[in-house]
């Protein structure tokens, strides 16, 4: 018999009574146009994109990377989780969404996914990462996944509450239930007395699974079985949220409206990771966003010891007297940076062709603010991780001088094979992710960074202005003069909000303003003009 006799198509599904799953690769699906082993495609092929966003923003001074290279850099005390994951990222530094988004939280999910300001209340553009379903999800089953584990609702503004919004501008629903989104990969939606009956979708599929394991290769064997116990590892978390429950109690739980901070954020979180993955893996789908924390996120992170909402801590600068503080804060997002790390590890533990998922997949971390109190949009905190089938050199620093997060759109585009001029605030396609960025510094010191006036307490000057964030201090900013002295620059939090000087970090500016002398040092206490240069 030949060996095409035992080829089988790569849509093949394990098939039971109402049960249905998709396969990974195996040596034996067709077409298998050559029985040579061959490396892993690069280029557009199966790419998956996975976004994940992280709301609420950083501490500054926790998350830069400060000295080093492009390739030899140490991680920031919020990157330090992903250690271990350094040469598989790529940290984008100085990429900025619209500048008008300063100072709130209503445009910051939209600026992240489109480019765009809000159009309105319920209708806006069309998502980047939709553009590319509309390229690539007519080849899979699930055109696109767009998932949460933050449970957390804003009903004053729909807008904040999602990431996706399809080509007519309409926001795709969002899914918090692990065991939904299972079911709508895997099991379809059964009654529920079909749920109850059926302990597990393996016992479905097991005479179908023996079929396709007698026509399998030794390491396809041992790829279905990895798959297998894959499956079964999902299904024990999405049904813990089942198992949970009794009767008398779900009769109470029915008269009492939902509570936003869910007591299960990290158990859903690694749900809805795993799924993506195993989604992923099956090519179920190619495109999945999950909104990691909402923007105004009112999360408790009490099973990390962390017992303040994220949104409140976020506001570090107003509200210093929270419990948990500044750690507090950091800790969750060194959390959520470890999530990440997580799910990159689960993408390379699964086999693709002669290659893994991680190598065929673009995933994309970050945050749409920076400063968590002040909501400014220049450099994002964005990590870029993955294979890209090729396309991304990982293992490096970026510092781009500060260039539209568009611009990054494009060439995610670019990579999952969509060709478009021109997309939200965009430029041009972004350089230095295939390749070395090779970047010249957009500041040079020239000595002219000074004073250039000085009278009656009235300052005017000219320096790189850098931010200072510690548990005793958390609302210092600093300015450097070409002498190497810095100036302490110490505002109240409406001067800084209002002027948007936050947004101006990292950068040389203009500034003017009135000063004071404390230990024989000038400390400016009050800015009039603050313009990045």
């Amino acid at each position: 018999m030949s060996r095409q006799s035992y080829l089988i198509p790569r849509r093949t599904f394990l098939r039971g009574i109402g049960a249905a799953l998709a396969l990974p690769s195996l040596d034996i699906m067709s077409p298998a146009v050559s029985y040579a082993k061959a490396k892993p495609a690069t280029g557009q092929g199966n790419l998956r994109l996975c976004v994940l966003f992280k709301g609420a923003g950083v501490n500054p001074s926790s998350w830069d990377i400060t000295g080093g290279t492009e390739t030899d850099f140490e991680l920031s005390k919020i990157l330090s989780p992903i250690e271990k994951n350094k040469g598989d990222i790529v940290i984008l530094s100085n990429i900025d969404a619209d500048q008008r988004a300063n100072g709130g939280h209503e445009n910051v999910a939209l600026t992240f996914m489109t480019g765009e300001l809000r159009q309105s209340r319920l209708v806006q553009k069309q998502s980047f990462d939709q553009v590319i379903a509309d390229h690539v999800g007519g080849e899979t089953p699930v055109k696109s996944l767009a998932l949460r584990s933050d449970t957390y609702l804003d009903a004053n503004d729909p807008s904040e509450n999602f990431l996706s919004y399809d080509a007519e501008g309409r926001a795709l629903p969002v899914e918090d239930r692990p065991e939904l989104v299972f079911n709508q990969l895997f099991r379809g939606l059964n009654s529920r007395s079909y749920r109850d009956k059926t302990s597990s979708v393996l016992d479905q599929v097991r005479d179908s699974y023996r079929s396709i394991a007698r026509k399998a290769s030794r390491r396809d064997q041992q790829v279905l079985e990895q798959y297998l116990q894959s499956v079964r590892d999902v299904e024990r978390e999405v049904e813990q949220f089942q198992n949970q429950s009794n009767a008398e109690r779900d009769a109470k739980l029915r008269l009492v409206k939902p509570i936003p901070a869910a007591t299960n954020l990290a158990q859903r979180m690694r749900a809805m990771l795993d799924l993506v993955a195993l989604a992923f893996w099956t090519d179920m789908t190619r495109v999945s966003t999950l909104m990691m924390s909402h923007t105004e996120s009112r999360s408790v992170y009490d099973f990390i010891g962390v017992n303040d909402e994220l949104h409140a801590l976020s506001h570090f600068v107003r509200t210093r007297n929270r419990s948990s503080g500044l750690d507090g804060y950091d800790l969750i997002n060194q959390w959520h940076t470890e999530q990440f790390g997580y799910f990159l590890d689960k993408l390379k533990s699964l086999e693709d062709g002669e290659g893994t998922v991680f190598d065929n997949s673009i995933v994309l971390y970050g945050s749409g603010i920076k400063h968590g109190d002040y909501h400014s949009v220049s450099d994002l905190p964005l990590v870029l991780g993955g294979g890209g089938g090729g396309q991304i050199k990982t293992g490096r620093f970026v510092k781009y001088p500060n260039t539209p997060n568009s611009n990054l759109h494009l060439k995610i585009m670019e990579m999952m094979g969509v060709q478009r001029g021109q997309y939200g605030n965009s430029t041009g396609v972004l350089p230095g992710i295939s390749e070395m960025a090779g970047l010249a510094p957009k500041y040079v010191d020239d000595g002219s960074w000074k004073i250039t006036r000085d009278k009656d307490g009235e300052i005017a000057l000219k320096g790189m202005l850098k931010i200072k964030v510690t548990a005793d201090d958390l609302n210092l900013y600093l300015l450097q003069l070409s002498t190497g002295d810095e100036i302490e620059v110490r505002l109240s939090f409406g001067n800084i909000h209002n002027l948007k000087i936050d947004a101006c970090v990292g950068s040389v500016v203009d500034m003017e303003g009135q000063y004071t002398v404390r230990d024989g040092k000038k400390v400016i206490t009050k800015v009039t003009r603050c313009k990045r240069l």
